[in-house]
């Protein structure tokens, strides 16, 4: 499986390189598995916000939907990370795939006898993410177990391309399928995702990683509960993990709500004709540039700069983010741009930020390192709320300009606060530790 070394020492960025990663078939096979899921998940992460709105056209229930998924990941996903750490990662993902699969069947055949309201879909909400708590976070470290050491840096940066892609084809057909077909068929698509997922997983083998350095805290006689603290008593004694933990929470807290604002925000302040059609094609453009994002950090996971490049990125997306409130007086042309740079620039951010955590997680940590980029989502979920009842008030576009100026703000002052790690030799850098800093 492992192979011989297929990179050079400190190779020059390159994707021809970094491209090596998928000739390891458990590797290639994860992917896939990947793709197929992020896509059934995104389209159904549209179709329910569409669903949502047309059940109440609110902007705070809509944002109040996403409670109902995100916050059993927050509340579930150390527990996750746990089990990651400690049992068989293949079965993980399998048992949330299978789940997720009878969920959005179920679903859809609700929709289709017109048996849904807006609290069992969020009750829906809950079970489904409460599945995903459990696998999610075993995926990315079992990915960087089919490959060798030295490519594991490519290895995250490839497996992000999966959910940037599917972000913006997943809401995209999604979005089309509600709005020309009915939203139970969109359900019914995202449950044949889930089940060439399932099938896919099922060809990967048991046991990989297991000749990594187990953790004392794994030990079958630790109960989970010491599992889970222990994992977050390593996290707190790593500045490199605080900071880019510090950092992965803005992005959730600030720079999500796009994203469950965005149907209202087409609808009602886009003056456009067939809202969910134009939502769907803006999704899209920004998925695009979230691809382009993807392929950016996959040839640059061998660069030395990675902490500044990462710092750059989040700036650009952040500005972008609060341009939207610029361009919405112009309709659907005048958020084009700052909706595709945005796409790119967050996903560049999260692609490096999601590298170096796992580069710097030991092998034994990696499930509940991993675990905390699913509990950012459950600020996601608890912000989302208020959120919506903000955007009533001063509209969503006012919202996007607010928080996007807030965010690049904050982003600003913590590279700053520590210039010699944001602007110095990653493999060399040490992080410089000030009363002053956010980070400590």
């Amino acid at each position: 499986m492992r192979g011989p070394s297929l990179q050079t020492e400190n190779p020059r960025p390159s994707l021809r390189v970094a491209v090596q990663v998928f000739q390891f078939r458990n590797y290639k096979l994860l992917w896939i598995s990947s793709a197929v899921s992020m896509l059934g998940m995104n389209a159904q992460q549209i179709i329910r916000g569409m669903l949502a709105w047309d059940l109440t056209g609110n902007f705070g229930m809509t944002a109040l939907l996403v409670l109902s998924f995100g916050l059993p990941m927050g509340l579930f996903s150390l527990l996750g990370g746990a089990l990651a750490d400690r049992f068989e990662k293949r079965n993980l993902i399998l048992l949330s795939q299978v789940a997720s699969m009878l969920i959005a069947t179920s679903t859809g055949l609700l929709v289709m006898f017109d048996l849904i309201n807006f609290w069992l879909l969020f009750a829906i909400g809950v079970f489904q993410g409460s599945f995903v708590a459990v696998g999610m976070p075993a995926r990315t470290p079992l990915m960087i177990e089919t490959v060798p050491a030295e490519q594991r840096l490519s290895a995250v940066a490839f497996s992000m391309m999966p959910m940037t892609a599917m972000r913006a084809i997943g809401p995209a057909l999604g979005g089309l399928t509600a709005g020309f077909i009915g939203f139970e068929w969109g359900y019914f698509g995202s449950g044949i995702c889930y089940l060439i997922s399932v099938l896919t997983v099922l060809t990967v083998p048991t046991g990989i990683g297991r000749d990594d350095k187990a953790s004392p805290a794994n030990a079958p006689s630790v109960n989970l509960s010491s599992s889970i603290g222990d994992g977050l008593r390593y996290v707190s004694s790593n500045p490199q993990i605080r900071r880019l933990v510090l950092m992965m929470m803005i992005i959730a807290v600030m720079g999500m709500p796009i994203q469950t604002q965005f149907p209202g925000f087409v609808e009602s302040e886009l003056d456009v004709t067939n809202w969910q059609v134009i939502a769907g094609i803006l999704v899209a453009i920004g998925g695009v540039g979230g691809v382009l994002g993807s392929v950016f950090v996959a040839r640059l996971t061998q660069s030395r700069r990675k902490p500044m490049i990462q710092w750059f990125a989040g700036i650009i997306g952040a500005v972008s983010i609060a341009s939207i409130w610029i361009g919405a007086p112009f309709g659907f042309v005048g958020v084009i741009l700052p909706i595709f740079v945005s796409g790119a620039a967050m996903t560049a951010f999260m692609g490096i930020n999601q590298a170096m955590l796992m580069d710097a997680a030991a092998p034994e940590y990696r499930g509940r390192v991993m675990s905390l980029f699913m509990f950012s989502m459950a600020f996601l979920s608890l912000s989302a709320a208020p959120m919506g009842k903000v955007a009533d008030l001063i509209t969503a576009a006012g919202l996007f300009g607010v928080l996007g100026m807030i965010m690049t703000a904050l982003i600003i002052f913590i590279g700053m606060a520590n210039r010699r790690y944001t602007f110095g030799d990653s493999q060399d850098h040490e992080i410089v530790k000030s009363d002053h800093s956010l980070i400590d």
